[in-house]
């Protein structure tokens, strides 16, 4: 694991982040703040330690498929549903977190796209998860041309 140390402004690096919209947001604050000094600060550079990120987007992906279960029972049941729904297969798969990742991901991307096509509230549901998958993907695409400035940027840290 990379540390960089005694420098608070490496919070913003964006290679602390994992997703890439927030990659990009922690790009644009880095570019604009000033080095700044804190002695006895340690900060890792590690891609799982943003907490916000995290659970930002625990709850908010939890709460879509809360959505889609919605569409096929009472919501009350529909959040209990989703919330076993996206742990069991973190427990069934164990560790192999990249094939729980993109199972996940793809069980929600295809009841997205079945979704968005229906008369009901849900499709508006459907619509946000598409177009924040979207978004996310554009951001990638961003983040890929900018690999140079991240660089420098984790350069002027020490790293």
């Amino acid at each position: 694991m990379r540390i960089v140390r005694d420098r608070e402004d490496a919070r913003w690096l964006p290679s602390r982040f994992h997703f890439a919209l927030f990659r990009l947001a922690a790009f644009v604050r880095m570019t604009f703040t000033h080095p700044q000094e804190r002695r006895g600060l340690i900060i890792a550079i590690d891609r799982e330690q943003s907490t916000i990120e995290h659970y930002t987007m625990s709850i908010w992906f939890t709460a879509t498929v809360a959505c889609f279960f919605a569409y096929l029972m009472p919501i009350a049941l529909a959040i209990v549903v989703a919330t076993m729904a996206v742990q069991v297969p973190i427990f069934t798969v164990g560790r192999k977190k990249n094939v729980n990742s993109i199972v996940l991901m793809s069980l929600a991307t295809i009841a997205a796209a079945y979704l968005a096509t229906t008369q009901t509230w849900v499709r508006f549901a459907a619509w946000q998860f598409l177009a924040l998958l979207a978004l996310n993907a554009i951001a990638e695409i961003v983040m890929l041309t900018l690999r140079g400035a991240v660089k420098r940027m984790e350069a002027r840290c020490g790293l």
